[in-house]
């Protein structure tokens, strides 16, 4: 359902005759952030395998007390952190000393830069990825660089729906490393599995996985250019009941009361930000295996795909604070609470 209504809505602003507003949105971000008091800076981090990642650095007013890391979602950017205007978290952090910085995945409208592949030639390879990746690569080099940067300060890790996935599969894949870097991890939208989930675009790919696999989709999927973006937001600004009616129906933002709906023109700037075809296989390849696994590009034949090392999670040990909500389609109660069942120590783990 949220597919098609996304391609609907699509569809009425390529059909609308709504006047572009004068918007750059390669810096718009900058500027939104220096309204509010402070700088923003970009730093690029190149992983192991050649991947140019932007990350976001922005400095307290007085001397940094602490250190934090944003990760973002499934098909979104580091913007989705700010929707709440002076109240975004990043801004309550630095106004409390904290040194901020904010990721951006591979691939997604900031970081769509490599050391040789080009992700405008469909032949280059850049979208050949997976979440794996993400967490062999990405995750590693962007807190190796932050450490290096910050004099060795160990980190929170603040996480929104796939970027505590990810943080998950790290630590399921290495735990020592993640000790390293973080000692705080917070949730919000929690995803340590999608075995209960009942997001219907997850259910229709698993059903349609084998015709998916083996269409030729090289580039990347929901990768929207500047221009598409900006009448995105002012069809949205134009017609905010149809937009609101379309987030509520699949982006679980309705249930915390939290989302700002005034600023949702605001928050289509840099959303979507992008995605493959290989994670969306790999998120359908977590849902009927029923736990994390490793993409397997074979799994379409073999049925089958290896599991991360569930192991790691009973000795959890960084303290940790969990958010979902009842009516989020992806993260569920369920599954949420067996992650926390598998925890040995109870105290550094705390549901909400």
């Amino acid at each position: 359902m949220k597919v098609l209504l996304l391609l609907l809505l699509l569809l009425l602003i390529q059909l609308s005759n709504i006047i572009t507003a004068e918007v750059d949105l390669t810096t718009y971000y900058k500027q939104f952030v220096k309204e509010n008091g402070y700088t923003l800076e970009e730093h690029e981090v190149t992983t192991q395998d050649g991947y140019i990642l932007s990350v976001w650095h922005i400095l307290p007013k007085s001397l940094a007390k602490r250190v934090a890391y944003f990760q973002h979602g499934l098909s979104d950017t580091a913007w989705c952190f700010f929707q709440l205007g002076s109240k975004s978290l990043p801004f309550l952090l630095l106004r409390e000393g904290y040194e901020v910085w904010l990721g951006n995945g591979r691939g997604n409208v900031f970081s769509n830069k490599h050391v040789s592949k080009n992700p405008n030639d469909s032949n280059s390879g850049f979208y050949e990825f997976s979440i794996d990746d993400n967490v062999k690569y990405d995750l590693p080099a962007i807190f190796k660089y932050i450490y290096s940067k910050t004099q060795g300060k160990k980190m929170s890790y603040i996480a929104h729906s796939q970027g505590s996935t990810i943080f998950f599969m790290l630590y399921m894949h290495n735990p020592t490393l993640v000790e390293y870097y973080i000692d705080h991890f917070s949730s919000i939208g929690t995803v340590p599995n999608i075995a209960h989930a009942v997001f219907g675009p997850i259910k229709l790919l698993d059903t349609i996985y084998g015709l998916f696999d083996i269409l030729k989709f090289k580039k990347g999927m929901l990768v929207l250019n500047n221009s598409q973006r900006l009448h995105f937001s002012n069809f949205c600004k134009t017609m905010p009941f149809v937009c609101k009616k379309f987030f509520d129906s699949g982006a679980s933002i309705k249930p915390t009361g939290r989302f700002d709906y005034s600023r949702l023109y605001n928050f289509l700037y840099y959303y979507p930000g992008g995605t493959n075809k290989n994670t969306l296989l790999q998120w359908s390849q977590i849902h009927t295996s029923k736990q994390l696994v490793y993409f397997n590009p074979n799994y379409n034949k073999e049925k089958t795909a290896t599991p991360y090392n569930i192991n790691n999670l009973k000795n959890w040990k960084i303290k940790a604070l969990l958010a979902r909500t009842d009516m989020d389609t992806f993260s569920s109660y369920e599954d949420v609470t067996e992650l926390y069942n598998i925890v040995k120590d109870k105290s550094v783990m705390k549901l909400l």
